[in-house]
C-alpha cells in the first residue's frame, strides 16, 4: 500500500512547503524521501492548495502502479480529477507502459477549493513549445478570459536529479534566464521548487515528469483559473508515431487526449500546441523580437547559450535555414558553427525519417520551402558508414560517387 496523509504548510527560511507524508507498506522500494512537497516563496504561500490532494495524486497514482500497489489518499480530492482517474486515466497509463498494472485508489471523500484564482498561465522555459503558447495566447490573445497574465517555472525534474546540487544551481541560473524574457514582457514569474523527482527519476523523467509538472499547477490551484500546457508533439504526430514513444516517453504517446483528463472543478488544464507540428511553431515565433532575443532550446549547455549541434539546437536551426529565417536568431545562435555540422545533422534526419516524428516535420518541412536535403541512399550511407567493412566501402564508393563519399566520409567523422 502507498499512504499519503498529513497534508500541511511548513516555513522553511524564505520558501513555504505544502507537504505531505509519504509511507509505502509490503513493497520494497527505492525511495530515501519520506515527504513530498511543493514549495513557494512566502510572499505567496497563501497560493499553495490544501483543501484537497489533487497536488499529490498524480506521481504517487503512477509509483503505485508502477510498484503494483494500492494508493490511500488520506484526504479529500477534487471529484472530477478522481471520476476521470478511475474511468479513464488508469487505462491509458497502462497502455503506456508495460511495468504498470491496475490499482485501486481510495480517497476519504471529495471537496473544492475555496476562492476563485484570477491567474491564466503557462511554463515558461524559452524553448519552442513555450513561446510558441506566450506567443498565441499573450501576445495575439486578446479576450481577458484567455490571455496568459503570469509565467511559472517549476523545479521539478527537467534540471537534473533532485540529490544532485548541480540541478538546483542550473534551476536557479534559467530562473533568470527566463526572467529577463519574462519582464521584457512584463509578465510576473512564479518559481515552484518541489522534490517530486526524488521519486520520479527513479523510473524516468520521461515516463511520468509530466506528472510532475501537473501537479505543481495543481498545488496552486487555489490561484489558477487556467494553465496551457505546451505540448511536444501535433495531434497528428501523436496518431502516427505514438507507439515509438510507448514506455518511454508519456507526453509524446498520449499527451494530446491524457492531459484533457486532468481537469478539476476549479482549475483548467488546457494542452496547446498539439495543432502545430514543431516546425510551424518556429515559424509562428521567428519575427517575434522576444523569441530573436531568448531562445533557448539546448540539452548540452548549462549556462543558458545554445551550443548549435546537438539534437535540439539541430532541429530548430534547421527549419529556421529553410524559412529563411536564420540570421534573425545570429544573437543565440552561432550561424557559422551549425552550417560547418548541418549536412551531418541533415542526413541524420532523413535517415530517422519514418521513426522520429521531429526528423519526420524537419524533412518535409525543408522540402516544402525548397531546401535541398540528402536523398535516402545518402542517408543510409551515413547511417551504416562508421561500421562499414572495407568492401561495403569500396561498394559504397562505387554507387555514390568519389565526391559525394568522401562527403558523408567526413560527415560521420563529424
Amino acid at each position: 500500500m502507498l499512504d499519503i496523509s498529513n497534508i500541511r504548510k511548513e516555513q522553511h527560511g524564505e520558501w513555504t512547503r505544502l507537504v505531505v507524508d509519504v509511507a509505502f507498506s509490503g513493497v520494497e522500494v527505492p525511495y530515501a524521501e519520506k515527504t513530498m512537497y511543493f514549495a513557494v516563496k512566502n510572499e505567496h504561500a497563501d497560493m499553495l492548495t490544501d483543501e484537497v490532494y489533487d497536488a499529490f495524486l498524480l506521481v504517487p497514482l503512477y509509483l503505485a502502479m508502477y510498484h503494483h500497489t494500492d494508493l490511500h489518499i488520506h484526504g479529500k480530492v477534487s471529484k472530477k480529477l478522481y471520476k476521470n482517474i478511475m474511468w479513464y486515466v488508469r487505462q491509458i497509463l497502462c497502455d503506456f507502459s508495460d511495468d504498470l498494472s491496475m490499482v485501486d485508489v481510495k480517497v476519504d471523500g471529495f471537496g473544492t477549493v475555496t476562492g476563485k484564482g484570477d491567474i491564466i498561465g503557462t511554463g515558461i522555459s524559452c524553448g519552442v513549445d513555450s513561446l510558441c503558447t506566450i506567443y498565441d495566447h499573450f501576445v495575439k490573445e486578446d479576450d481577458p478570459e484567455y490571455r496568459i497574465n503570469s509565467l511559472f517555472l517549476f523545479n521539478c525534474g527537467t534540471h537534473g536529479d533532485f540529490e544532485n546540487p548541480a540541478s538546483h544551481k542550473l534551476y536557479e541560473a534559467r530562473y533568470w534566464q527566463n526572467k529577463r524574457a519574462a519582464d521584457e514582457m512584463g509578465l510576473p514569474v512564479y518559481q515552484v521548487q518541489a522534490n517530486l523527482h526524488a521519486f520520479t527519476h527513479k523510473i524516468g523523467e520521461q515516463k511520468l515528469g509530466y506528472f510532475a509538472i501537473y501537479s505543481c499547477m495543481f498545488s496552486l490551484q487555489k490561484a489558477i483559473s487556467l494553465y496551457y500546457t505546451s505540448s511536444c508533439a501535433s495531434y497528428k504526430q501523436i496518431l502516427q508515431f505514438h507507439e515509438e514513444m510507448h514506455d518511454f516517453d508519456m507526453a509524446e504517446y498520449a499527451e494530446s487526449y491524457l492531459v484533457p483528463l486532468l481537469q478539476t472543478e476549479h482549475t483548467r488544464l488546457i494542452i496547446d500546441g498539439c495543432q502545430y507540428r514543431r516546425s510551424q511553431k518556429i515559424l509562428n515565433i521567428a519575427d517575434w523580437d522576444v523569441a530573436q532575443k531568448h531562445l533557448n532550446v539546448c540539452v548540452n549547455s548549462t549556462d543558458g547559450t545554445n551550443c548549435c549541434v546537438c539534437s535540439k539546437c539541430m532541429r530548430t536551426l534547421v527549419p529556421l535555414e529553410s524559412a529563411g529565417k536564420l540570421e534573425k536568431f545570429a544573437g543565440v545562435f552561432d550561424i557559422a558553427k551549425f552550417k560547418k555540422h548541418a549536412y551531418r545533422a541533415k542526413l541524420k534526419m532523413v535517415g530517422d525519417y519514418h521513426t522520429d516524428f521531429y526528423a519526420n516535420d524537419n524533412v518535409d518541412f525543408a522540402r516544402s520551402h525548397g531546401m535541398s536535403m540528402p536523398n535516402q541512399l545518402l542517408a543510409k550511407a551515413f547511417v551504416h558508414a562508421g561500421g562499414a567493412s572495407v568492401f561495403i566501402k569500396k561498394k559504397m564508393r562505387m554507387i555514390l560517387g568519389e565526391a559525394v563519399y568522401e562527403k558523408v566520409k567526413h560527415a560521420v567523422r563529424g
